[in-house]
């Protein structure tokens, strides 16, 4: 009978050939799928986004609109995995997304609590090693009083903290945070000295102007409209570069802190990093898909608007730049506070 494809006559030789061929076909296979893999469009699969503090947060909140946005607009054809892991202001969920692998299938919530707890020593790691998609945010802060205070423009209770040092009180969250550092940045520009009090949240810094137990508080515009609008707080001052109109007419005649002499302008921010060394086509795929979002009409009215927000978008190395400026600019204030603690 004649051989078929060379197939073996004999039992060991029939057994050796199959082997072979098994192994040769196993071979194939795997580079067929790699082959695959190698060539699958990115995003094949849904990607983790790790919100480092607990939900319903100022953080939690943009980015699960940002994921509804990207969703309906089909701007992300995979749907996000959202995944809080809070502690340590940040920490804790930032230090798990960093050791996720660079695959471009791990996010992270950047903002910059990150410069605050990188200059308290609070961080296993570099603020920079991040890899930078793109800063999406700009909350800026107002100082404010109660409608009946004796201070009717920033330039009266700049001018009274400088007669009469440590005697009025700012109100704020978190020693060692966004408020307390903006507070030590005005006095540095304007040689006032304030006492800085500490509150829970943005809330209790208002109820606490309301009631008198501080001269002043440092208010995000979300945190003190409600007040604003019932007439019963004033801000004297935003540390925004212009003035704000927002969507109240409320805030347009509001100064910025330059025009009241004050040459500070600062502002929190919230926007997106990954692992470190993710690869450039996949930060560039994800910066495009995020500029194509942030430019919606529906980012504008569902967050923006809504939660009185400035519209961003600074990405790649000009967001770690921005960064590193804002490290570079805190850490002379961390000094003087006495919070400075570099990694050893």
């Amino acid at each position: 009978m004649a051989r078929i494809l060379g197939f073996p006559r004999t039992p060991k030789r029939r057994g050796v050939w199959m082997a072979s061929l098994i192994g040769l076909l196993t071979l194939v296979a795997a580079f067929s799928l790699a082959g695959c893999q190698a060539g699958e469009k990115y995003p094949a699969k849904p990607i983790l986004f790790v919100v480092p503090y607990a939900p319903g947060g100022g953080s939690d909140i943009i980015i699960r609109i940002f994921d509804k946005i990207a969703t309906e607009t089909k701007a992300m054809p995979q749907p996000f995995v959202i995944e809080n892991k809070a502690g340590g202001s940040g920490v804790v969920g930032k230090s798990y997304a960093k050791e996720k692998p660079a695959d471009g299938y791990t996010l992270v919530t950047a903002d910059d609590s990150t410069s605050f707890t990188y200059l308290a020593g609070q961080t296993p790691w570099e603020y920079d090693d991040f890899t930078f998609i793109a800063n999406i945010d700009r909350d800026y802060n107002m100082i404010v009083v109660k409608a009946d205070s004796p201070y009717k423009t920033l330039k009266d209770l700049i001018a009274a903290a400088k007669a009469k040092p440590k005697e009025i009180k700012m109100g704020g969250t978190g020693v060692g945070q966004v408020d307390n550092v903006h507070t030590a940045l005005v006095e540095k520009a304007t040689g006032a000295k304030f006492t800085y009090v500490s509150f829970d949240s943005g809330g209790q810094v208002v109820t606490n102007v309301l009631g008198g137990q501080v001269d002043c508080a440092m208010a995000n515009p979300s945190e003190a409209y409600e007040q604003m609008r019932a007439g019963k707080v004033r801000a004297l001052g935003i540390s925004s570069p212009e003035r704000q109109a927002f969507t109240d007419p409320i805030f347009k005649d509001i100064p910025t802190w330059k025009e009241s002499g004050v040459d500070v302008v600062v502002a929190q921010w919230r926007g997106i990093a990954g692992p470190p060394k993710m690869k450039k086509e996949h930060v560039d795929w994800l910066i495009d898909m995020t500029k194509k979002v942030v430019e919606t009409p529906q980012w504008k009215s569902e967050y923006l608007d809504k939660f009185m927000q400035v519209k961003t978008f600074v990405a790649g190395d000009d967001f770690k730049k921005e960064v590193q400026q804002e490290v570079a600019t805190y850490k002379p204030i961390f000094q003087e506070l006495g919070l400075y603690k570099p990694r050893q």
